[in-house]
C-alpha cells in the first residue's frame, strides 16, 4: 500500500508523519512576503505572517493530478510550507505530458515511463504533498468543506479550507458498447491500453474519430506505423479554428500518408460481431470498416463534479472563474481544461484546453488558495502549433471568421516568404494576418511551413498581440537578419506593411 493510499483512511485533518510539511525556514519566509524597514523587523514580521496563514489555510485539497492540479500544489507548498496539500488523482499515474502521447504511438518515443516528470514519489517526498492515485473525488459538499474521496480502499470524506478543481476534459461523444476494441488516446492509462492491443498484431484497420490536433496526430503515428488508417471527422474542415486557407493543404497530405479520409461524416453507432468484436462505424451513407475504433472527438470541460456541487458554469461551458482563478464559491478554485478563461484579443469568455494555459493557470490558483498577494491570469491567445505530414502549422489569435463574430471589420493579408536566405536552401513560410483596417490593428496570424520554420515566428506573432501592435509597429520590429538563419525580410513583416498599404 502506498503511502497516499495509507493516509486515504486517517483523520482528514490529520497528517502522516512521512507527509508532514517541513517547517519553514527563515529565509523561505522571507521570499514570501515583502520586509518592512529594517532586516531584523522584517524578519520577525515575516514569520508571523506566515504563522498567520499557516492557521487559516490548514489543508488544500486538489482535485487531479496532472498538469493545472500538480502546479497548483507545487505552488501552494512553495507559499505554505506549513499546509496540508492533498492531490487526488483517478487514473493510476500523475505528472506526464499528455501532448506527448501520440509520438509514443509513433514510436518516436521509446517508453511511457519517457513522458513522465517526476515519478509520485518524488512529489510525496521531496515537495511534502499527499499524493494519491487510484483515488476519484466523488461529491463535493461545500457547506461543510469537505470532499468525497473514493479508492480501493473504500470512501472517506477529506475537510479542506480550500479547494482547487483540476479535473480537465472528456469525450463529447462517448459510444454505449460493449464491443471490444473502442478504444481513447488521451490519457496514460488508455494510451497504454491501446498499445497492448496494438502489440497483439490483430488490430490491421483502424478507424480515428476527430480531426483535430490528438486526432490527427494518433492518425499520423498509426500510418507511420503500417498500419490501415481512417480518419473520420464530422465537419469537412480538419484542424476548426485555424484558417481554411492555410490548412486547405492538409487533406492531401494526409491522404499522401495512405490516411483514408471521411471528412463531413458523423458516426451514428457501431457494428460488431456476435463475439462482441468491433466491425466497423456506423454513419448515415457508409459502414466504414475497421478492426478497431480510436475516439478523438471533439472534447469538452469535465464539469459534472463541480457542476453537482453548485459551481456556476461559464457561457463556454467551462467552470467560470476570475482572474484569480476563483470559481462562484468560496474557498473553491478551479485551473486547466475544466475551466473557462479570456481571449486577451477580444475580451471574451473563451474556453481553450491546452497544456502551457493549463499549467500557468493551476499555478495561479495555488498562489491564490493560500492567500499570496494576489496573482491573477491575464487570459489567453490560443497559441498553437502542431506538425502533421511533413508540415508545421500554428496560429494564434483569431481567425478571419472568429473577428467578424466578435464584431471586427476585419480583413486578412496573406505572403509566403522565406526561412532564410534564398541561395541557401530556404523553405517556403506562409502567414495570413487578421488585422482591422480602420484601426490598423493586429488580431491574429496564422502559419505554414516546413519543419522547424513555424514556432518562432508564431511567438513573435504572439508577442506582438499581447502588446497589442499596430500594423505600423510590426512592420518595424527588428528582427534578427543572417543569411544561413534568418531571412532579410520575414514573411510576417511583409504582410504587415502590405495590410497597411490597402
Amino acid at each position: 500500500m502506498s503511502a497516499g493510499e495509507a493516509a486515504l483512511g486517517r483523520s482528514a485533518r490529520r497528517s502522516s508523519t512521512s507527509l508532514r510539511p517541513r517547517a519553514a525556514s527563515r529565509r523561505t519566509a522571507f521570499w514570501y512576503k515583502a520586509s518592512p524597514s529594517s532586516l531584523a523587523a522584517s524578519r520577525r514580521v515575516v514569520l508571523i505572517s506566515v504563522s498567520v496563514q499557516s492557521a487559516r489555510v490548514e489543508n488544500i485539497v486538489v482535485i487531479g493530478g496532472v498538469a493545472a492540479g500538480l502546479s497548483a500544489a507545487s505552488r501552494a507548498r512553495k507559499l505554505a510550507p506549513r499546509a496540508q496539500i492533498t492531490v487526488l488523482e483517478r487514473g493510476a499515474q500523475a505528472a506526464y505530458s499528455a501532448c506527448g502521447l501520440p509520438y509514443y504511438l509513433a514510436r518516436r518515443v521509446p517508453s511511457l515511463e519517457a513522458l513522465r516528470v517526476h515519478p509520485a514519489d518524488w512529489f510525496r517526498e521531496r515537495r511534502q504533498l499527499d499524493l494519491r492515485l487510484g483515488c476519484e473525488a466523488v461529491e463535493i459538499e461545500p457547506a461543510r468543506r469537505r470532499v468525497l474521496a473514493r479508492s480501493a480502499q473504500g470512501a472517506r470524506w477529506i475537510n479542506y479550507d480550500r479547494l482547487v478543481i483540476a479535473t480537465g476534459t472528456r469525450s463529447r461523444w462517448e459510444p454505449e458498447t460493449k464491443l471490444r476494441n473502442v478504444f481513447a488516446a488521451n490519457t496514460w492509462d488508455q494510451v497504454q491500453t491501446l498499445e497492448a492491443a496494438l502489440q497483439t498484431g490483430a488490430l490491421q484497420r483502424i478507424a480515428v474519430v476527430g480531426g483535430g490536433y490528438i486526432g490527427l496526430e494518433t492518425a499520423e503515428a498509426l500510418a507511420q506505423r503500417g498500419l490501415h488508417v481512417a480518419l473520420v471527422h464530422a465537419h469537412e474542415q480538419v484542424l476548426r479554428g485555424f484558417d481554411p486557407d492555410l490548412v486547405a493543404d492538409l487533406p492531401g497530405r494526409l491522404a499522401a500518408l495512405g490516411i483514408e479520409l471521411h471528412l463531413g461524416t458523423r458516426v451514428e453507432g457501431l457494428e460488431g460481431a456476435q463475439g462482441g468484436r468491433v466491425l466497423g462505424l456506423q454513419s448515415a451513407s457508409e459502414m466504414i470498416a475497421c478492426d478497431a475504433v480510436i475516439n478523438c472527438g471533439g472534447l469538452q470541460p469535465e464539469v459534472t463534479l463541480a457542476q453537482a456541487a453548485g459551481i456556476a458554469l461559464g457561457r463556454t461551458g467551462a467552470i467560470a472563474v476570475d482572474e484569480r482563478q476563483q470559481t462562484s464559491l468560496p474557498g473553491v478554485f478551479a485551473a486547466g481544461d475544466c475551466a473557462e478563461t479570456r481571449q486577451q484579443v477580444t475580451g471574451a469568455a473563451a474556453w481553450v484546453p491546452l497544456g502551457a494555459p493549463a499549467n500557468k493557470q493551476g499555478r495561479i490558483a495555488g498562489a491564490n488558495a493560500v492567500n499570496a498577494p494576489a496573482a491573477r491570469f491575464p487570459g489567453v491567445l490560443a497559441t498553437l502549433a502542431v506538425p502533421l505530414a511533413g508540415q508545421e502549422y500554428g496560429r494564434t489569435g483569431l481567425s478571419l471568421e472568429q473577428a467578424r463574430t466578435a464584431g471586427f471589420d476585419a480583413a486578412v493579408e496573406e505572403v509566403t516568404g522565406s526561412s532564410k536566405a534564398g541561395y541557401l536552401d530556404a523553405q517556403p513560410v506562409t502567414v495570413r494576418i487578421v488585422y482591422q483596417p480602420s484601426t490598423g490593428r493586429l488580431l491574429g496570424a496564422h502559419f505554414r511551413g516546413a519543419p522547424g520554420t513555424v514556432a518562432g515566428r508564431l511567438d513573435t506573432a504572439a508577442a506582438a498581440l499581447t502588446a497589442r501592435m499596430s500594423l505600423e509597429q510590426v512592420e518595424h520590429l527588428d528582427l534578427v537578419y543572417s543569411p544561413d538563419i534568418a531571412p532579410l525580410y520575414e514573411a510576417l513583416l511583409i504582410a504587415a506593411h502590405n495590410a497597411r498599404k490597402t
